[in-house]
Order: C-alpha cells, then sequence, then structure tokens
C-alpha cells in the first residue's frame, strides 16, 4: 500500500519564535504549503508548540489548546496529524505524542517512555512500557520520542507487535541510531525534529528524504509493505518472480547484508499474495525459525 508521508522541521537554524503563537502559525503555514500534495500522515516535532519559547513543562496547566489545534488542522487539511506535547492530566505532565485522523478526531496516542533527567526534574512523569501501536487505514503505526531512540528493543517491540512505521517526533536529530533501528527492525522511521534533520527512512535504513535550509518540510510516497528477506535458500525465487511480473515488481538486492526487498509497483500485486505464491520466508521470520532450532540444538546437548 502506498502511503503519502510529510514530515516538518522546526527549522532552529532559520525561524526564531518568541510565543507559542509564532510556533503554531508556524505549523499551519506549513500545512497550507502542502495542500498541493495532499500527504495522508504529517509528523511534527517533540513538544512543537513550545519550541524555541521560555516555558518549562511544569509551567503547562492547560493542554487543551494544542490539542484542539491538532484537531483542527487535521479535520481542515484531510491528513492523520501527529506531534508531542506536554500533556497535564489532573496535575500530572506526560511528553505525549498525539494522533489524530482526517476528521480531526483523536485516534491513539503514546506517553514518552524515557523522559530526560531536566524533564523529570520539571514534573514529567514516564509513560507506561507496554504501549500498543496504533490502527489506521494505513495499518498499524508506532510512536518513540527523541530519548526513547536509546533503547531500541522498546521500537522492536512495536514492530512485533505489528507497527509496519514508526513516528520519531524528536528535539534532537538521533542521527545513524535510526539507520540502525530501522535496518534491523525492517520498519520505516519518520522522524521530526527541531533542527532541520528532519526525514525519512525506509525499512532496509536508508534517508529516503531529508529537510534543508531549502526545504523544512519533505514528503515521500512510501510502499510501506515492501518485504524485505534474507538471501539464503530463495536466490531461485527472486529469478521466478522476475519472469513472471517483470516490471510489476521491483527487486533490489543488498549484497553485504545478504537481504533483498521486493516492492509491488502496481496495485494487482500484493506483497502478502506473492510471499504465498513463491513460499517465501520474510528476514524476521527466518531469524525466528533459526533461532527456534538453535534452541533446540542446545536442548538436544543438554538431554
Amino acid at each position: 500500500m502506498k502511503v503519502k508521508v510529510a514530515t516538518v522541521s522546526m527549522a532552529l537554524e532559520f525561524r526564531k519564535a518568541n510565543s507559542i503563537d509564532d510556533n503554531l502559525k508556524y505549523i499551519e503555514a506549513v500545512l497550507e504549503e502542502m495542500e498541493g500534495i495532499k500527504p495522508d500522515i504529517v509528523a511534527l516535532p517533540e513538544v512543537f508548540p513550545y519550541v524555541g519559547v521560555p516555558i518549562k513543562a511544569g509551567d503547562i496547566k492547560d493542554s487543551e489548546r494544542a490539542k484542539e489545534f491538532l484537531s483542527e488542522m487535521a479535520k481542515k487539511h484531510r491528513v492523520y496529524l501527529t506531534g508531542s506535547i506536554y500533556d497535564n492530566r489532573n496535575g500530572k505532565i506526560f511528553n505525549t505524542c498525539l494522533l489524530y485522523d482526517k476528521k480531526g478526531e483523536l485516534v491513539g496516542k503514546y506517553d514518552k517512555i524515557h523522559p530526560t533527567e531536566p524533564e523529570m526534574e520539571e514534573g514529567v512523569i514516564p509513560g507506561a512500557e507496554e504501549q500498543e501501536p496504533v490502527d489506521t487505514e494505513f495499518g498499524k503505526i508506532g510512536f518513540q520520542i527523541c530519548f526513547d531512540a536509546n533503547w531500541s528493543h522498546y521500537w522492536r517491540q512495536l514492530v512485533e507487535k505489528g507497527a509496519k512505521m514508526i513516528i520519531f517526533s524528536s528535539a534532537y536529530p538521533a542521527g545513524r541510531v535510526l539507520n540502525s533501528i530501522a535496518l534491523l527492525n525492517n520498519v520505516y522511521i519518520v522522524a521530526s525534529t527541531w533542527e532541520l534533520k528532519s526525514g525519512i527512512i525506509d525499512n532496509m535504513g536508508r534517508w529516503l528524504v531529508k529537510t534543508n535550509r531549502f526545504s523544512f518540510w519533505v514528503w515521500e510516497n512510501i510502499e510501506i509493505d515492501k518485504g524485505v528477506f534474507h538471501w539464503d535458500f530463495q536466490e531461485e525465487k527472486t529469478r521466478e518472480i522476475r519472469r513472471k511480473y517483470g516490471d510489476k515488481v521491483k527487486i533490489e538486492t543488498f549484497a553485504d547484508e545478504a537481504l533483498f526487498t521486493i516492492e509491488p509497483l502496481t496495485d494487482e500485486l500484493d506483497i502478502e499474495e506473492i510471499i504465498q505464491e513463491f513460499k517465501l520466508v520474510r528476514y524476521k521470520d527466518y531469524l525466528q525459525r533459526a533461532e527456534r532450532r538453535q534452541n533446540e540444538k542446545r536442548f538436544e546437548l543438554k538431554c
């Protein structure tokens, strides 16, 4: 399934916000610029309303304005819109990523599991360790926020629960950490950050697009169902697929990693149907199968 995804930077290198209004007006203007693109999903950075404004988490007594803004913009522009805010719930403050659908309705949220020490000193509470990805018309989407990048097993949990894409709403870029997480988990990552480091990473760990001084926001039409496979036992199957489907599929090989990807290029083809037809084994399933057999052998040695 093709999904048109856009991600925004707060462009701290080139703009100065003196108030929450400045940041909200900036996001509103960016969304207006995107009208011709008509994205399905737009990602905003961590605590985007307060970036560059001398406000601490503990100062946020009312989260409703930020929530209403996200809801109104999602409905107005007919997009899934997500970004993190400081969410004050009955005096308890969380750093929360909210997802609003095209009708402006809240369909999911994620509380930052790993707030930084300064955040916690300001009153931010860590989110629950077990959080679910959100169901959307494009499949399940997971969320991580900023400092969460340093605990990769939580990203893996989201993928194991079915997330095909993870939104990374952040202050800092995280750099190659994101590339490695995307590759090892075969998941798309949409990074939205304060500086001009926002972008989209494919499920092989490659940047597809990235913001820069000429583009404060970027977008890409991605095949969210692109499959990743290991080369072992499957080399001949790639030839069979090419012989049958020709230019209706794109097969890309990665020699150093011993991996290949299959991407349907027409709506007539579905990756799951191709997997079943040619009895392919996804990379993650191959590793799980190998690990089961390894454990069986260890058990045999003990007996």
